[in-house]
């Protein structure tokens, strides 16, 4: 009896994989009633595509080839070209299957508007050319009627893929200004207006450092500095000369120079307003456009560079801490490991509580001390001040106006505006010491 079910067993096997085999590569798709099986009118994948051409009446005029890492304009001159757009072009063109064919034998294109003044695309693949010429939009619909060469067919195509006939150059052109990264940068020499500063990176501590200055830097900043320079983007292509004086770059308005680590510059200027755009120049040759925003974004003040938290003297440092308001003046003096208003203990975490306070509210603005009336600090000794002391130092920052979210204080050298959290955890510390509890220190 098993030997019986073996060979009925093999021969269903054999059954089975036909079945599969021939379900999978055999069987043709049907079709609806009237339907068209569409025909793949290019034959192959984007990945094939080695160039593609654009023009008309069989001559080509715009060119361009692909490659993974930066396709090129090749006619009719050498461009680098925007990656994204060549290889969504070729895909589209890879993807494309007709609707329906027309006629499979057409003696007059000219009926469907496929003619000597028609545009047509050359693909170009490393086994074939194929040439593709679109006419006019059918009397019915959005489709359009389009051609092979050496193909005798009409066939319709999907309205979508006319706009993949009509690239101009500057459609196909990398509007980008710098086709690489910056790199690991290490100084940065920046002038808009009166606005001029160098900085150094010093590898060893991490950080920007502003030349001949005593401040410290904006890590941040700088990095939105250069990033923001590295994206900037080609509005409208100008391609002209940097000694013209209409596009205002001999003497610009903003002028950025950025070195990395292998030596390379990278620099950009920028001149006169065209419209919303602004002329301006990443070789110190050519002149393109870009958009004024975005070069807007590029346009600093030494404050915004700036570190955006107070720096203060060092906690351990600090022997006696002077606070005044309203209430009147209170001061606190640490004696070997402890802070005492007099003979009352302070604990030590409302001593660190305002001098965080102090580091850790942000910035907002560095500015001259200039028109203090408006800001409630005209008259010092009616302010509100906070006064930090070392064996060889003095501190003193004076509290002005809070304006929503914003207080404005003032220390020896200028006028800030910081948050206002500061303005609540100074009342908070002058609330602590002067309701301390007692505990005389024996």
């Amino acid at each position: 009896m098993k030997k019986r079910f073996i060979p009925t067993l093999i021969a269903l096997i054999i059954f089975v994989i036909l079945a599969v085999y021939s379900n999978k590569y055999e069987v043709e798709e049907i079709l609806e009633p009237g339907e068209v099986k569409p025909v793949d009118l290019v034959g192959c994948n984007e990945n094939d595509i080695i160039a593609v051409s654009f023009g008309k009446g069989g001559k080509f005029d715009l060119k361009y080839e692909l490659s993974s890492d930066t396709s090129k304009i090749v006619v009719p001159a050498e461009y680098p070209c925007d990656n994204a757009e060549a290889f969504g072009i070729a895909r589209h063109f890879a993807e494309l299957k007709s609707e329906y064919l027309f006629t499979d034998n057409a003696t007059d294109t000219n009926v469907f508007g496929i003619n000597a003044n028609s545009p047509s695309v050359k693909i170009e693949t490393t086994t074939s050319v194929v040439e593709l010429t679109l006419g006019n939009k059918i009397p019915v619909g959005t489709s359009f009627y389009l051609k092979k060469t050496n193909d005798p067919a009409i066939y319709i195509v999907p309205a979508h893929i006319k706009g993949s006939f009509e690239k101009s150059l500057n459609d196909l052109r990398n509007r980008a200004l710098y086709f690489e990264d910056f790199g690991t940068c290490n100084e940065i020499k920046y002038s808009w207006g009166s606005e001029t500063f160098s900085l150094v990176f010093d590898n060893k501590n991490a950080n920007w450092v502003i030349v001949d200055s005593e401040y410290s830097s904006d890590n941040v900043q700088i990095a939105n500095l250069i990033n923001n320079m590295r994206n900037l983007r080609i509005s409208k292509f100008e391609d002209g000369d940097i000694s013209d004086e209409k596009y205002e770059l001999n003497n610009p308005d903003l002028e950025i120079s950025i070195k990395n680590d292998s030596g390379k510059t990278y620099q950009l200027k920028a001149g006169a307003l065209q419209g919303t755009d602004v002329y301006v120049s990443s070789d110190n040759k050519t002149v393109q456009r870009a958009n004024h925003l975005k070069v807007d974004e590029l346009r600093l003040t030494f404050s915004d560079i700036r570190d955006k938290f107070l720096s203060t003297l060092p906690f351990n440092d600090i022997t006696e801490i002077e606070a005044t308001d309203a209430t009147g003046t209170i001061k606190i003096v640490k004696k070997d490991k402890d802070w005492l208003n007099g003979e009352i203990n302070i604990k030590e975490s409302v001593v660190k509580d305002i001098i965080l306070a102090l580091t850790r509210a942000k910035v907002t603005e560095y500015l001259p001390k200039e028109d203090l009336d408006n800001v409630g600090l005209n008259n010092l000794e009616k302010c509100s001040k906070l006064i930090l002391k070392t064996k060889d130092n003095n501190q003193t920052f004076w509290f002005g106006n809070v304006e929503g979210i914003y207080l404005f204080i003032m220390d020896d050298k200028e006028l800030i505006q910081i948050e206002s959290s500061l303005d609540k955890a100074f009342k908070k510390f002058t609330n602590n010491i002067r309701n301390a509890k007692i505990e005389i220190i024996k």
